[in-house]
């Protein structure tokens, strides 16, 4: 059974728009006038099959769930890339408490034992961090764990993008940039690419995590253990904050323009 215990439901805060949202919003200038670069997954490997390519026009469909938030919400903003201005936005109030995540967008894996996330992300600047240093952005379930992608760092930064396995064979390590060390840049949109393959057998040590950040190689390990399971069963967009303790002095936000999952 799936663990699913990074999304829980929070109380309502009093929430405002941060600055330059505009929930609701028009679909702002066209395709023609926006960025123009490849919509394509470079360093996605060969043979995946793609599962889901979605925009984020709504809060639900094309195979996606959602858990019911006051948190997420569609907005305009006219700085994304692609065809459409429509963006998947969490908020986290002046006020939030660390230790959950404000919503949960979720998707299912089906066991597949190989996958590659292409995601494109915004943060807010500025951006609070957790006092913890970690500020979640995705994850994958497996049948009996999870691996997280964090944008990590002290709470005025700088940050990076680190992962980590959290089951025992792995022995709570984090994975941090090992090839470039290309820094996120608040309030601007970037291109997150991740590919995880479990072992050729089970102890076999040789199980695979990379994660790209604008095209750019950032983490790549060759020597993964993987746990004894079925494998990845689910998909989450559930960036909790924190680490426990600490909250929200000011309102910060993450932007999705564009989630794609293939498997194999």
């Amino acid at each position: 059974m799936v663990v699913v215990g990074a999304a829980t439901t929070v109380t309502a805060l009093a929430l405002s728009c941060p600055s330059g949202t505009t929930p609701g919003g028009p679909a702002g200038p066209s395709a023609s006038s926006r960025n123009s670069a490849s919509r394509r997954w470079s360093d996605e490997p060969a043979g995946l099959v793609t599962v889901t390519d979605r925009t984020w026009t709504g809060l639900a469909g094309d195979g996606w769930n959602r858990r019911p938030s006051s948190y997420d919400r569609i907005v305009a903003d006219t700085s994304a890339p692609g065809p459409s201005a429509s963006v998947l936005e969490y908020v986290f109030p002046s006020g939030f408490h660390g230790g959950v995540a404000p919503a949960t967008q979720y998707f299912a894996l089906h066991s597949t034992r190989e996958v590659f996330v292409g995601l494109e992300l915004k943060v807010s600047s500025p951006w609070q961090g957790h006092s913890s240093d970690v500020n979640k952005i995705h994850f994958a379930y497996t049948t009996s764990s999870d691996v997280a992608m964090v944008l990590y760092g002290p709470p005025g930064g700088p940050f990076e993008l680190r992962v980590m396995p959290q089951w025992p064979e792995h022995g709570n390590v984090w994975l941090a940039p090992n090839t470039g060390r290309t820094a996120p840049t608040l309030g601007a949109w970037h291109r997150i690419e991740w590919y995880m393959r479990y072992e050729s057998s089970y102890g076999a040590a040789d199980g695979v995590v990379r994660w790209w950040l604008d095209n750019v190689l950032a983490g790549d390990y060759t020597n993964i253990k993987y746990p004894r399971d079925g494998g990845f069963a689910e998909y989450q967009i559930s960036p909790t904050w924190g680490g426990v303790g600490d909250v929200k002095t000011e309102t910060d936000y993450y932007r999705f323009v564009r989630s794609y999952i293939a498997s194999r």
